[in-house]
């Protein structure tokens, strides 16, 4: 083995450690930062509550939203839909 062979491995040795451990240091970096949102999510407590003075109205109705186009015919649907482009037309190869 010549000593441009060696000095080639010994390269990509080095770098793949660099990369390992720079690896390493990310995923440590997130676990922590992931057991810490999780150690504050369980502390947290969160209490709704509405502002003071406003009263919610029991009497209130919930309508639906009405649909603005809900009388098309099937016809329209499919004419559509049968529309053939050729590749030639597109520009395609």
């Amino acid at each position: 083995m010549s000593p441009l062979d060696m000095l080639i491995f010994f390269f990509f040795i080095l770098v793949t450690i660099k990369a390992v451990s720079v690896s390493i240091d990310y995923w440590k970096d997130a676990d922590e930062e992931a057991s810490l949102s999780q150690t504050h999510k369980i502390r947290r407590r969160t209490a709704v509550s509405g502002a003071a003075g406003s009263v919610i109205n029991p009497s209130a109705r919930i309508t639906p939203i009405k649909r603005a186009d809900a009388n098309i015919s099937a016809s329209a649907v499919s004419s559509k839909s049968q529309r053939h482009y050729h590749l030639n037309d597109k520009g395609a190869a």
